[in-house]
């Protein structure tokens, strides 16, 4: 099976788009688009199917006496891009008011990567997995 894909015809070349007559190296063909044909070749799904297994682990938040409730939730909302500025001020918040938030709940190797980040930013943080908590 294959798929067609638009070639790149945004430079003028003989025959194909651009001016058109014999002084441009092309003659009365008309015009048209040019088609590549691809074949179609399966997606790679290695990093879904390897992390849909894991177990999930918690970021989180530790409160601080140093940085301001804005530094942080803008800190949390820099570096997890899925958590929304209103929901990280909630996590900064409950940081502040118990000592530990979570931030997110996701794989092993992207809690670390988020983790990471928000020490990066000077805040405490860690990780934690999901099963050690109670629901």
């Amino acid at each position: 099976m294959s798929t067609i894909q638009m070639a790149d015809i945004s430079k003028p070349r003989p025959g194909i788009g651009g001016p058109k007559g014999p002084q441009f190296g092309d003659s009365d063909r008309g015009g048209g688009v040019a088609v590549i044909t691809k074949p179609v070749t399966k997606k790679k799904t290695k990093r879904k199917s390897q992390t849909q297994y894991e177990p999930s682990w918690r970021v989180l938040l530790h409160n601080d006496d140093v940085h301001t409730f804005d530094y942080v939730t803008g800190a949390i909302v820099k570096v997890v891009r899925t958590v929304s500025r209103k929901k990280a001020h909630r996590i900064t918040m409950q940081a502040h008011a118990s000592g530990v938030a979570t931030v997110t709940t996701t794989w092993k190797a992207q809690a670390e990567e988020y983790c990471k980040g928000l020490q990066m930013h000077g805040l405490t943080s860690s990780i934690a997995p999901d099963s050690s908590f109670t629901h």
